[in-house]
């Protein structure tokens, strides 16, 4: 009997996911551990195995990248030893290119190796709610709803959407009612939650797979009324039978959403919208005085200049600066051509493999639809390092792919040479 061991080409995956507080709380409790930091070096060590392993099957549009990406790491490493005698001066700055290797990494492993999907949006079902639920049991109340006591990060919530989308997708091609309920508990706890930023990137992909399907860009999916009326009928049985239409009806629930929606279409004058307006308006200046390579390593030496509400700096000087938005963070401390190394190749790629004709699988339309929302996440969020690697995994998953030969001009060619007829000269005429 032979053992099917396809199961462990879900750990190089896994390990990257890892890196989220969700799953590093079932063993490190707080968030500034050191271990963490360990964790994330030992990630990098992690892909350098891979690529030594895997570099022969990089593209060569990923060779090419990684070449520039290396070039960055070494030019900033010679300005370091240049200015400060060492090669490595703040690797504060020098994680901020590092982060980019499990994108090689995970793409060069999955292009040899097939990922079980299945398995890997299971496990992650399985670790987010056992973290929400042991650890965070209280953030699941109505009452934690009010006072948003969220009690998962942002981060975390945004990972909620992957098995959601997955889930989603898998329904519109196979059907089972079981996973479109799976699809609407995820969909539930990523409002229930409150993360706006999450809920406009749910909003975004939702968008984009409804698009896939009414292109016929997914492949199998069936939009027919016997498909489409469970997604309908569901959530109205959930509000009916489970008493979710007598907190839908709270006047304190829906002034709790009115205000968060409110919060969306006036972020520039409320909310955290209206805060990460005040930091961008705070480092303007150095953005627009380097708007080429950023301020690199002297970035980190800037004393803080935000100051949020008070007289006093958000964060301590020296310690990084700490952006909420991916743009910001990469142009102050690389300029444009930092934000080119890390966006101009995964979209480029992606936008390729949406354009032509050939339909993508479920598992494909997921991962693309999700990262595709990094770039909306990114105008809030910095990346978080798992985000790295699952772009990684899309490129190696969506990759173009060769026209077939069905929709390719047909080549003229030499009728092909039939055997000689029974009984012509040469063959003997049967007995």
């Amino acid at each position: 009997m032979k053992v099917n061991l396809r199961f462990r080409h879900v750990l190089p995956a896994l390990l990257v996911l890892l890196t989220d507080r969700a799953f590093t709380e079932f063993v490190v409790a707080e968030p500034d551990d050191p271990a963490l930091g360990l964790y994330n070096y030992a990630i990098t060590g992690f892909s350098l195995l891979l690529l030594a392993l895997y570099f022969r099957y990089l593209s060569p549009v990923m060779r090419r990248w990684l070449l520039v990406v290396g070039g960055s790491i070494g030019a900033l490493a010679l300005e370091s030893y240049n200015t400060w005698g060492t090669p490595f001066m703040y690797l504060h700055v020098f994680a901020k290119l590092l982060a980019l290797l499990p994108i090689f990494a995970l793409y060069a492993y999955y292009r040899r190796h097939p990922l079980p999907m299945g398995l890997l949006m299971g496990l992650l079902v399985a670790g987010l709610a056992g973290s929400l639920a042991i650890f965070h049991p209280d953030a699941l109340s109505l009452s934690a709803f009010l006072d948003t006591e969220r009690g998962f990060d942002v981060t975390s919530a945004f990972l909620l959407m992957l098995p959601a989308l997955y889930y989603l997708t898998q329904y519109l091609t196979q059907g089972g009612l079981l996973r479109l309920g799976v699809f609407f508990v995820l969909l539930a706890l990523i409002v229930f939650l409150q993360h706006r930023t999450v809920w406009l990137t749910t909003g975004l992909a939702l968008a984009l797979i409804a698009l896939l399907g009414l292109t016929t860009r997914l492949a199998g999916a069936r939009l027919t009324m016997p498909r489409l009326l469970p997604m309908l009928v569901l959530p109205l049985l959930a509000v009916g039978l489970g008493g979710t239409a007598l907190v839908l009806d709270d006047p304190q629930v829906l002034r709790k959403l009115e205000s968060n929606v409110e919060d969306i279409t006036h972020a520039d004058k409320q909310g955290t919208g209206n805060w990460r307006l005040k930091q961008w308006e705070a480092y303007q200046s150095f953005v627009e005085e380097h708007p080429i390579a950023g301020m690199r390593l002297e970035g980190f030496e800037l004393p803080m200049q935000f100051y949020g509400d008070g007289d006093h700096p958000v964060w301590a000087d020296r310690t990084g600066h700490h952006f909420h938005s991916f743009y910001l963070d990469r142009l102050f401390y690389f300029g444009i051509l930092g934000v080119l190394l890390v966006v101009a190749v995964p979209f480029w790629q992606l936008l390729k493999r949406a354009l032509q004709p050939v339909p993508l699988s479920p598992e494909a339309a997921t991962l693309l639809c999700f990262s595709s929302c990094a770039l909306l996440y990114g105008v809030s969020y910095d990346w978080p390092p798992y985000l790295y690697g699952l772009i990684g995994l899309t490129l190696a998953v969506v990759a173009p792919v060769p026209v077939p030969a069905a929709i390719r001009p047909p080549v003229s060619s030499p009728a092909p040479k039939l055997p000689p007829a029974v009984g012509s000269p040469g063959l003997p005429l049967p007995a």
